[in-house]
């Protein structure tokens, strides 16, 4: 199966979708999840995922400050760890960002490419070895999706900015063989860009996707995330 390739229409669709009509439900604070938190900005928020001791994985447009035309500054970006109703497990800022150098932003300052549409968050400290905080491991388990392959999305939403929720495992529709994109069904709601799309991994959850919104796929609404592997792109945890 194959998006329709206006980047500009497909962006102006998600930022449009209203929530699905499965309703997200609350995540219980349980210390797997605390490596997702909240992504502050100036003018603010999205969701993030801390995959190693000291880098955070979300959405390059999170980063965009619209009324300078410009990124923010990394110190203006502050990741916070298992927020959830003023507690969180651990917070630090960013110190720089790694980005796709296929990164650019139109007039509106949306990203000209779905799949550059990702940011690798550089900490001002590591974070591993806090209590209850552990990184969340990347890629398919057994290294490409199977065709069952079942997904669920974790994040901050608009209408639930202060506790994080968690759908319901969906299908994972379509991936191109090492393609950029992946497409699921979970009902996420709007605001829930840079929430990790997570795939089980034995006892663990493993992030396979960054998710940006929801697109038409095939005449289908249906979401859309950039495919994170350790080797596509290849420097994105070096």
């Amino acid at each position: 199966m194959r998006a329709r390739t206006s980047i500009g229409w497909l962006f102006a669709l998600f930022a449009l979708a209203r929530t699905a009509q499965a309703a997200p439900e609350p995540l219980e604070p349980f210390f797997a999840w605390n490596a997702i938190g909240r992504v502050n900005v100036p003018h603010g928020f999205c969701t993030g995922a801390l995959v190693s001791a000291s880098e955070v994985l979300t959405v390059a447009h999170c980063l965009w400050a619209r009324r300078r035309g410009r990124l923010y500054d990394p110190d203006e970006v502050h990741f916070v760890a298992g927020w959830r109703r003023g507690t969180w497990v651990a917070h630090a800022r960013a110190v720089s960002f790694r980005l796709s150098p296929d990164l650019a932003f139109d007039e509106r300052g949306v990203p000209t490419r779905l799949d550059a549409d990702w940011a690798v968050l550089r900490l001002e400290r590591p974070l591993a070895g806090v209590e209850l905080l552990h990184p969340l491991p990347v890629g398919w388990p057994e290294g490409r999706p199977r065709a069952e392959s079942r997904a669920q999305l974790l994040g901050y939403a608009q209408d639930r900015p202060h506790l994080p929720v968690r759908l319901a495992p969906c299908p994972v529709v379509a991936q191109d063989r090492a393609g950029p994109l992946i497409f699921h069904e979970c009902p996420a709601p709007q605001g829930l860009s840079g929430a990790p799309l997570l795939v089980p991994d034995g006892e663990k959850w493993s992030v396979v996707g960054v998710h940006l919104g929801s697109v038409l796929l095939a005449g289908r609404r249906v979401g859309a995330a950039v495919a994170v592997r350790r080797t596509v792109p290849d420097s994105l945890f070096r």
